[in-house]
């Protein structure tokens, strides 16, 4: 039991895995009872009752890193492959202290447990994996006597290891014994012909070569380079698009302005076809660097077959033609080499898939004339003069144009649609696309359509991108083990977040730390092209995971993380959301007219970060409007209905502004579900109560006023004045559009007492505006004037900018029934001003409106017309019906007056139409 819980230490083991390791073959029906007694006993043995705790349906053994000599080891063994690891003497050591944690066989004497065998199995590859990096960096330090002895002994340990056997063989042969070099190489093609009827790989067979032409070289052979030597890849028949890639390289590579070499570095997320790129481009410049063509795998996402510098200068050299004898032994000696060999030549590296840039900068040559084209999934910044390109995943027409190349003209145009929709769930990725058009090519049988079937579901969609050695989730794999823990942990929350793009302050609340912290994380995934960099309005950058690569962190997640870690990185985002949210209403309105909120977490953020990221309302509204509404989705979905209907209603404003109605029903219906299941009747009034809303702003008033009704009745059950209040404020206005000023007058001023009492200034400023603007409609000015002066001062007050323009808009209506123009014009032009600063295309519409009647009793009869049609460009655009029909009527009243009856009566005709559509009755109509 000891021996399960340890083999994932720090990790819940289900009970059904326990009970498996346990009993194998014939689990007892008293299983479950069995394992809480052994965790008794355990937990009395360890002495510490809480080092063994229960989670969910599992138990989970707490341990520091230091108490495992497997954790330990693999803590040596991540602190070699990192970037600070060091010079190779340093990693070596390194290695050496992680090799000396063995002392003998993983989980020995518990080998009938199929999940420990099989753990212990794991253990012993991860060794195999560190020794061969280990002896790998020592014999690039040229200690090959030293590591003689070693290998001897590794080699009796693991006798059909090919790859031991040749660094043996390397030893022996660099240490001046090359007899017994070759000897090894016969007894191991005996071994494995005799053992598993095979003979010993290209890669032995091929220093088994090199050690005999190195044998039969004289010892003062001069260090001269072969001819030509070229041993690139194939070039890749159906090679498409990148054509502006393709001229930038070429530029880069050939031209003469540079006095050392040209080095371009192509860096991309792993499948993106740099490597495919990197050779093209090599077998195009062939005539631009005659004197070779080398390719050079570098092998640096895999850390186990990860090629050290010094060890591909040897392989270089090599290929150049420096006999094996004369390859120095020291990296600096052999890098010197290099340039020498190459000063007086036009050769061309590939530097193929490398870690870092100490990896490539001992290969770079010294002089002009040569060409260096690295690639790698990591940005390389530090080599001095490199040149870098970003490969981005196709566009849909170069996607479209290789599935073509692949599958034939008349196979895609028989279906487009569906092959559209192929490249649209491959993500324009070119290795998902490459395996999605082999798979359909080796079935010619299939329709376009059936492979996009295939990819529909996102929970298979990795599964089915796999053919033959293609497979992106193995691709991807290769990235993420790179990443040090807390990067792994930030890409796997940041995947199971139904957000677009993430900025630095969402990452810090996902990870629930300094927002320095969480900016250095997001930039080691952009730097691993993991994560996508995009601008960001106000300056900060946004990251974002494609969608191939958002779906394997999500399922990473699935396997690495509890449901509750998910569940609660996902809460703090939502609720710093939600922060950020209710600072740029505040921001947009000056004050909370919505006011009814929940009591869901927020993050506590200080104002001057908010200040930061939110800098126009609207404009970040503009910007967030997808995280806000898959924020909604995804706090319904996972049951976290308070923070689900506020986050929604807190946008509500924002969303009118620009007139975003399908977001503002899809959020709210999201959220309204979620209260309904949750029996949250509070949430579940104020949602009926902004959907009411909405409903006015789309003129379906009939909806909005039964909506609202039920909010009202649920705030009134509740007992909630303030709420009902604010919804009273609604059904105010539907009696006011349907020419009941009377009955609107009285919700108003009932509404206004109950938020007076209540000190809700700003709601009050929101209800004297109506209440001010009923009364004009019923003639009584003065009344009038008192109440919307009233509610400018207090929306002044609470500093909001846009209520006060609303405010000032009515005056200024007023202004004209009192037949004061010359003062209502000034208003409407300081109301369509702020209306632009904000983009408020419906707050332009009303202003243009105000400018055109004030203009028309100015008897500025041009101006008039002109600004009249403006407004009725900008409403119909706008979709502002009832604005619509107000600039008719006043369009026709102007006709009229000019003797032009016959389009007086059509024009007013037209704003009738759409009253009667609309069920209002505008006081003009009344009239």
């Amino acid at each position: 039991m000891l021996a399960l819980l340890l083999s994932s230490p720090n990790t819940p083991v289900p009970d059904e895995r326990l009970i498996d390791g346990l009993w194998p073959s014939d689990p007892p029906l008293s299983g479950g009872a069995n394992l809480r007694a052994y965790i008794r006993t355990l937990r009395l043995s360890l002495g510490d009752q809480q080092r063994i705790v229960r989670v969910a349906r599992g138990y989970l053994l707490g341990v520091r890193p230091h108490e495992v000599d497997a954790l330990r080891f693999a803590a040596l063994v991540a602190r070699s492959e990192s970037p600070d690891g060091g010079d190779s003497a340093a990693r070596a050591e390194t290695l050496r202290e992680a090799l000396a944690e063995w002392t003998g066989t993983p989980f020995a004497g518990l080998h009938d447990c199929p999940a420990l065998r099989a753990e212990a199995a794991v253990l012993e590859e991860q060794r195999f994996t560190a020794i061969r990096q280990w002896v790998e960096l020592e014999l690039a330090l040229g200690r090959h006597a030293d590591m003689v002895p070693v290998l001897v002994q590794l080699v009796e340990e693991f006798p059909l290891r090919e790859a031991l056997r040749g660094q043996l063989m390397e030893a022996l042969h660099r240490s001046g014994r090359q007899a017994e070099a070759l000897k090894l190489y016969r007894d191991t093609r005996a071994l494995l012909v005799e053992s598993l009827g095979i003979e010993p790989g290209q890669q032995l067979r091929d220093l088994e070569q090199a050690i005999l032409r190195d044998t039969a070289t004289p010892d003062d052979e001069p260090v001269t380079a072969s001819p030509r030597p070229c041993n690139l890849p194939p070039d890749t028949p159906d090679f498409t698009g990148r054509a502006e890639e393709i001229r930038r390289i070429a530029d880069w590579l050939t031209s003469g302005d540079r006095s050392g070499p040209s080095i371009v570095a192509v860096s991309a997320r792993g499948g993106a076809g740099k490597t495919t790129l990197a050779v093209h481009m090599a077998h195009r410049l062939r005539g631009e660097f005659p004197d070779g063509q080398i390719f050079v795998p570098l092998r640096g996402t895999d850390a186990a077959r990860r090629i050290p510098p010094g060890v591909a200068l040897a392989n270089l050299l090599r290929t150049l033609g420096v006999p094996y004898t004369r390859v120095p032994d020291h990296i600096d000696e052999r890098s010197a080499m290099l340039r020498e060999v190459l000063s007086e030549r036009r050769v061309l590296l590939i530097l193929d898939d490398a870690a870092d840039e100490s990896q490539v900068t001992p290969l770079i040559p010294g002089t002009h004339g040569c060409g260096v084209l690295i690639t790698s999934r990591h940005r390389l910044t530090a080599v001095p003069g490199i040149r870098r390109l970003e490969l981005e995943s196709f566009t849909s027409e170069q996607a479209i144009d290789f599935l073509q190349r692949m599958l034939g003209d008349d196979r895609m145009a028989s279906s487009p649609e569906a092959g559209a929709r192929l490249v649209g769930l491959c993500g324009r990725h070119p290795l998902a696309l490459r395996i999605a058009g082999a798979r359909l090519a080796a079935r010619p049988h299939w329709p376009v359509r059936r492979m996009a079937e295939r990819l529909a579901g996102e929970h298979h969609r990795l599964d089915e991108l796999v053919h033959g050695e293609l497979d992106v989730r193995a691709n991807l794999m290769l990235s993420y083990a790179a990443l040090e823990p807390r990067a792994r942990l930030l890409f796997m929350l940041l995947g199971s977040l139904e957000v677009v793009e993430c900025e630095e302050w969402m990452a810090s609340a996902l990870l629930d730390c300094p927002l320095r912290e969480a900016e250095d994380l997001l930039d080691r995934l952009a730097h691993s092209h993991l994560a996508t960099v995009v601008p960001g309005d106000h300056g900060q950058p946004r990251y974002c995971l494609h969608d191939l690569v958002r779906i394997f962190a999500r399922q990473r997640a699935q396997s690495e993380l509890s449901p509750g870690e998910v569940r609660a990185a996902v809460e703090r985002v939502i609720g710093a959301l939600l922060t950020v949210t209710e600072h740029a209403h505040t921001q947009l309105a000056g004050h909370d007219h919505l006011v009814v909120h929940s009591r869901a977490p927020r993050r506590p953020m200080d104002e001057e970060h908010l200040g930061e990221i939110v800098g126009d309302p609207v404009a970040w509204c503009e910007a967030e409007l997808p995280n806000i509404a898959g924020a909604v989705h995804q706090a319904a979905y996972l049951g976290l209905d308070d923070l689900c209907w506020d986050l929604a209603v807190t946008a509500a404003p924002l969303f009118e502004v620009r007139k975003h109605h399908d977001e503002w029903q899809q959020t709210h219906e999201k959220a309204l579900g979620a209260t309904r299941a949750a029996g949250n009747r509070r949430g579940e009034g104020v949602v009926l109560a902004e959907l009411g809303e909405l409903g006015i702003h789309r003129h379906d008033f009939r909806v909005a006023a039964e909506l609202v009704g039920q909010a009202v009745a649920i705030f009134a059950e509740l007992g909630d004045r303030h709420a009902q209040a604010l919804a009273e404020h609604k059904l105010a206005i539907l009696d006011r559009l349907w020419g009941r000023p009377e009955d609107a007058l009285s919700r108003a001023e009932r509404s206004a007492s109950v938020l007076n009492e209540l000190g809700d200034i700003g709601n009050e400023a929101l209800v004297l505006r109506q209440a001010g603007q009923i009364h004009l409609q019923l003639g009584d000015h003065e009344r009038a004037r008192a109440n919307l002066e009233q509610a400018l001062h207090m929306a002044q007050k609470v500093q909001g900018a846009r209520l006060a323009q609303q405010v000032n808009y009515r005056l200024g209506e007023l202004d004209l029934e009192c037949g004061n123009a010359a003062a209502a014009l000034p208003r409407f032009e300081r109301v369509l001003e702020f209306c632009r600063t904000i983009d408020d295309r419906v707050g332009m519409t009303h202003a243009m409106y105000g400018m055109g009647r004030a203009r028309t009793a100015l008897a500025q009869w041009d101006a008039a017309h002109r600004t009249f049609t403006l407004a009725l460009a900008h409403a119909r655009e706008a979709g502002e019906r009832m604005v619509e029909a107000d600039v008719l009527h006043h369009l026709g009243r102007a006709a009229l007056s000019r003797g032009r009856p016959g389009e007086a009566a059509e024009l007013s005709g037209l704003a009738r139409d759409i009253c009667r559509e609309l069920g209002v009755t505008p006081p003009w109509l009344a009239s």
